[in-house]
């Protein structure tokens, strides 16, 4: 039996978390023989080349503009003729995927099936979406019978989001880390040195920067030596920085900028430092786990769910400085026992693992419409 063709719609291919995901279930499941394709909706970015080897990637977005509705109706038929020619539709996110995945869709009987990144009640709730979005979101998500979420807490929040309980098609298929990749051998920290902590993401409000400056003052306190190496930017950096400079933290704090590749980094620290108010399934605490470096994390919603019964070794109730530093503190006393949990703990998220899960829902025969 001819395994199903596969189109994931996406705005388009930039670095992002949802991106990555993307190309890296195309390219798994092309490598398990189905046909994939990439469809650009949003725009012509793709950062992805090096690593594309066997998705089909298209480009509509010169003939789909959501700005100008004169292009709407050319857009809406060249994303349905490529739905004709595939088996199952994947909206690789909400907003324009999801819509143009309904739409044009609709009346052809194909399957299609919405894919959950973030919990989305939270995510509404922080950044307030604009209510036609919303509506338009809500109306969509209702009508698919089909849902994939990266965890179980996006699956409840979009359950709670929707005002309705979660339906059988709704699947959990976390986020895996590519075993394609070269990861370097993470490396210890001289005797004496200060403790490393890392923090890879976007420098905004909604990974709560104020509790970075926060953990390495409450260190700090307890006498622990540390410094904090930033990878990423964002529209905080600025605000950020200055905070640095008023609580005399420069000689302890690092800005590296926005790196594509952040292995090397994870490679020369002791801890992950994650503050989010809200997160799906983080790709950085996925590839921080088999490399034996620990976690130190808000309550943030889908993390927790990486660390099976030991969330309170990885996971602080409150979401302060001080009861990060006092978690810090505590796993150093024990480090080599929870590193040992992390190398386990990660060949639950092995790719080929989650690549079978992910082949064995395709090749299901449900229809979303």
């Amino acid at each position: 039996m001819a395994k199903p063709r596969v189109a994931i719609l996406l705005r388009d291919l930039g670095l992002g978390g949802v991106e990555r995901c993307a190309v890296l279930v195309g390219e798994g499941l092309c490598a398990l023989g189905f046909e994939v394709t990439l469809v650009l909706l949003g725009g012509s970015s793709n950062l992805w080349r090096e690593r594309i080897k066997q998705v089909k990637v298209v480009d509509v977005s010169t003939q789909w503009q959501p700005l100008r509705p004169q292009t709407w109706w050319r857009g809406w038929r060249a994303v349905r003729q490529i739905v004709r020619e595939h088996d199952v539709v994947l909206a690789g996110s909400f907003l324009l995927p999801l819509y143009m995945a309904y739409a044009a869709s609709f009346g052809l009987g194909k399957r299609v099936i919405g894919w959950v990144h973030g919990p989305l009640f939270e995510l509404d709730q922080f950044a307030r979406m604009n209510p036609v979005h919303r509506h338009a979101c809500q109306w969509v998500y209702r009508r698919l019978a089909e849902l994939v979420f990266v965890s179980e807490h996006a699956r409840n929040s979009l359950a709670r989001w929707l005002e309705m309980p979660p339906r059988a098609g709704w699947q959990v298929l976390p986020n895996f880390v590519d075993a394609e990749q070269d990861w370097p051998r993470w490396q210890a920290r001289a005797p004496g040195a200060p403790l490393r902590l890392l923090f890879v993401g976007r420098i905004a409000e909604e990974k709560q920067p104020q509790l970075w400056l926060d953990t390495l003052s409450a260190l700090n306190l307890r006498g622990i030596a540390a410094t904090l190496t930033i990878v990423g930017d964002g529209p905080l950096q600025a605000e950020l920085a200055a905070q640095v400079a008023e609580r005399q933290l420069g000689a302890q704090i690092h800005f590296a900028g926005r790196q594509a590749d952040v292995a090397a980094y994870l490679a020369q620290a002791d801890v992950l430092l994650l503050t989010s108010s809200f997160e799906g399934c983080p790709l950085v605490v996925l590839e921080a786990m088999p490399m034996g470096v620990l976690v130190a994390s808000t309550n943030a919603g889908g993390v927790y769910e990486l660390f099976g019964d030991r969330r309170s070794d990885f996971v602080v109730p409150d979401a302060t400085g001080a009861a990060l530093a006092e978690l810090i503190e505590r796993q150093q006393e024990r480090a080599l026992v929870l590193q040992n949990f992390l190398f386990k703990r990660a060949q639950h998220y092995a790719q080929s693992q989650i690549l079978a899960r992910w082949a064995s829902l395709l090749a299901s025969t449900r229809t979303s419409q």
